[in-house]
């Protein structure tokens, strides 16, 4: 293998509702007080609250035809902005091959690190469940009675640029990103990458926990407003990310972090997100989010 796993990362969706206002670092730690300190009390020690907030303007591309989303990949770019969600001038892009297979995502390469391009990775640990309907119902998310988890392996890609510049077509993503062309073969280069909503995102950052065997494990509240950036938030997600030990995790810290998740899925029941599996989904262009 390429890569060695440097983290694992839980995520789960949260009602959207529960924050009714433009988000601060006081809701934000308000939230954490009230719903989430006493579920990962009981299973992790020393929980603190969120302890910093982090403003960017994010945006997901691809074809008309969805060939990135199609064959796992995911095209993003991000902007740091001030708390007004004015340009601090510096952005990246990122791309991303998201797969439940670690040894076909580990060997994989995107780009060559260096000249400030770095690649991490990692595993996204989400909810057991899929979004199903009916015709004519409204998407609906199904959970196993027993919950679980849906593991899936991801490698990053990100590279610096400056706030104007960007990927205009399939042919500027092969050239930036060459290892592409192993995984979307024989495409039209010319083809235009088109962008989803523009994501005005609060991370809510440094939230912390501490498993067994020096393991900590570190909390991010992340609300997305598709609107603007004063608006209601439209997607929220809490994660916590715990970083290997040489690309392991001790069997004890594993076991507490993976009770800890499907505890928060059977207390915050009542506010898990009943109708979507990913934030990523929501924010892709229109018809690659299925």
């Amino acid at each position: 293998m390429v890569h060695v796993l440097a983290a694992r990362e839980y995520k789960l969706l949260i009602k959207s509702s529960e924050f009714q206002a433009r988000p601060t670092l006081q809701t934000a730690n308000e939230f954490w007080t009230s719903r989430i300190e006493s579920v990962v009390a009981l299973i992790a020690n020393d929980p603190e609250p969120f302890d910093e907030a982090v403003y960017r303007v994010i945006r997901f591309w691809d074809t008309s035809d969805c060939v990135l989303s199609r064959n796992d990949l995911i095209l993003r770019t991000r902007e740091e902005v001030d708390e007004n969600f004015v340009s601090t001038g510096k952005s990246e892009i990122t791309l991303k091959l998201r797969m439940p297979d670690q040894f076909v995502v580990a060997s994989t390469s995107l780009a060559a690190n260096g000249n400030g391009i770095e690649t991490k990775f990692e595993e996204d640990i989400g909810p057991l469940e899929i979004a199903g309907s009916r015709p004519g119902e409204k998407t609906q998310v199904i959970v196993p009675v027993k919950r679980s988890t849906r593991n899936r392996f991801s490698l990053s890609t990100t590279m610096k640029i400056n706030s104007q510049q960007r990927l205009t077509r399939l042919g500027d993503l092969l050239e930036a990103f060459p290892g592409v062309k192993e995984i979307v073969p024989n495409q039209t280069l010319g083809a235009s990458l088109n962008s989803g909503p523009i994501n005005y995102e609060y991370a809510f950052k440094k939230g912390k926990a501490e498993f067994p065997n020096n393991v900590d494990g570190k909390f991010t509240l992340s609300l997305w407003c598709f609107r603007s950036p004063s608006g209601d938030p439209d997607v929220a997600e809490l994660s916590y990310t715990c970083k290997t030990q040489n690309g392991g995790v001790p069997g004890k810290a594993a076991r507490e972090a993976y009770d800890l998740f499907i505890l928060l899925q059977n207390r915050l029941g009542d506010i898990i997100d009943p109708e979507n599996t990913s934030k990523t989904t929501l924010a892709l262009p229109k018809g690659c989010g299925g």
